[in-house]
């Protein structure tokens, strides 16, 4: 009996490491007969969560939950990747079917298996207890399936969380020649509005200004969209999501004042002329740019 209690206390230690989940060959490395374990599986106490895998005492449902059972489901070493990894990340929606990868191609029903031979130690890392890949390698896995709009935000979401260090930017940069030249001359951006102007920006020729400057203005300090220092010219970016009711329009206004009275002129851009009249707008910012000099 006391055996028994000392084999279910191991379980319970080995389920908190691993965020409620125990492997069928870890517990047989405990001690528990095969006999016991199909046991346990009919009393409800091993809940099978994948093959081989079970929840212990209950089936976690949390997502973190369920990325540790689909990586141990995969063996050892295996690694939460893809979309899922930039979900555990917090730089995507988590995904129906959860990827893993591992040096060997694990065949997992309800999972999305990749095999990798070439993750590298800086490859990897752990978060919330769940092997995954780094922010790095989970941006160059992802790159291939991603249009230029979602890679863009899906790197600037994991800087902006402070997942992507400066370094670790530099060698995404280094790593992948397509975020380097989306992403390498363009500042720190943070809405599909602003990664939308910095296109515009470079499909038009245009410099490229400081993105998302902290500025004292008027005596309080103020976060702009955009900044040309030498032509002293403000754009910021509006989108009538945000912008459309009496407040806001009233603050806007009240904030143009405020910077023009310093001699800063600003140019407001909504997301619909960038996308539908935005030769006329580079246009009329190349003017203003000209006349400054």
């Amino acid at each position: 009996m006391s055996e028994m209690v000392t084999l279910r206390a191991q379980i319970v230690r080995l389920a908190d490491r691993q965020l409620g989940h125990a492997k069928r060959g870890q517990l047989l490395a405990l001690g528990a007969k095969p006999g016991w374990i199909r046991d346990q599986i009919a009393g409800h106490y091993l809940l099978p969560v994948h093959a081989g895998v079970y929840g212990v005492g209950h089936r976690p449902r949390h997502a973190h939950c369920r990325a540790m059972a689909a990586v141990l489901a995969c063996g050892e070493p295996a690694w939460l990747s893809h979309m899922a990894a930039a979900a555990l990340w917090d730089a995507a929606e988590w995904p129906d079917m959860l990827e893993v990868t591992a040096p060997s191609r694990r065949s997992r029903p309800g999972l999305i298996t990749h095999r990798s031979c070439t993750l590298t130690p800086r490859d990897i890392r752990r978060r919330h207890g769940v092997p995954v890949t780094s922010p790095v390698r989970t941006a160059l896995d992802l790159q291939r399936r991603l249009a230029d709009p979602r890679l863009i935000r899906l790197v600037n979401d994991l800087r902006a969380l402070g997942h992507l260090t400066n370094s670790g930017f530099t060698e995404l940069c280094e790593r992948s020649a397509r975020v380097r030249a989306l992403l390498g001359d363009a500042g720190l951006t943070e809405s599909e509005l602003e990664d939308l102007f910095a296109r515009f920006v470079a499909r038009y020729g245009l410099p490229m200004p400081q993105i998302n400057v902290w500025l004292v203005i008027g005596g309080r300090r103020r976060r702009l969209d955009a900044f040309y220092p030498g032509a002293r010219l403000i754009i910021e970016l509006d989108s009538w999501r945000f912008h459309r009711d009496r407040a806001t329009f009233e603050r806007d206004r009240a904030k143009d004042a405020a910077a023009l009275a310093e001699g800063l002129r600003t140019v407001r851009i909504t997301d619909r002329r960038l996308r539908g009249d935005a030769r006329r707008e580079a246009e009329l910012i190349r003017r203003i740019l000209a006349g400054a000099e």
